[in-house]
């Protein structure tokens, strides 16, 4: 069994990636409570995965070393716009190899507690697409962009999942 649900959500999101690239170390960026993590511990036992998340005690400090791919899904949406360009800069200073991006190009459905939208950068796939390649020392290998239309639920959650594959230069 796999465990925790948002640890198999986000693995749907890497899986072919991870499969593809079969990377010796993994670190997931803006990795929540760790899901993920576990999640390719299991299924990939000798890989080496760490995380990090401002957010979360356990993995609030930024490892020291290098990895052969670094992942995030649905993370890069939400930091603060002034601190993206050193953030990205670290990302790509992370990568050894390969890197994976799931990018939310919509508004969230939930607010901050000062009232924010939770996506704090809402830009479209071509901004970002601008920015890693500005910012994190890659090339893009693929992309996949898709709409995503939630407005029946919720009014303003419309736009578009920027998906990117991304290796060292």
């Amino acid at each position: 069994a796999l465990p925790i649900c948002n640890g198999r959500k986000a693995y749907r999101i890497v899986k072919d990636f991870i499969e593809e690239y079969k990377p010796a170390s993994v670190l997931d960026f803006g990795c929540g409570k760790g899901g993920l993590i576990e999640t390719i511990s299991e299924l990939w036992p000798g890989t080496i995965v760490a995380g990090y998340d401002p957010g979360t005690p356990k993995f609030a400090k930024m490892p020291k070393h290098t990895f052969d791919a670094v992942v995030s899904t649905d993370a890069l949406e939400h930091i603060e716009p002034t601190h993206l360009e050193e953030t990205l800069k670290v990302i790509g200073s992370k990568i050894e190899r390969c890197g994976f991006f799931r990018i939310a190009c919509y508004p969230a459905k939930k607010q901050l507690p000062d009232g924010r939208n939770a996506h704090l950068i809402v830009k479209n796939p071509d901004w970002w697409r601008n920015q890693i390649l500005t910012h994190m020392s890659v090339s893009i290998v693929s992309e996949d962009i898709s709409v995503l239309d939630k407005s029946e639920k919720w009014p303003n959650v419309v736009g578009y999942v920027y998906d990117v594959t991304v290796k060292k230069v």
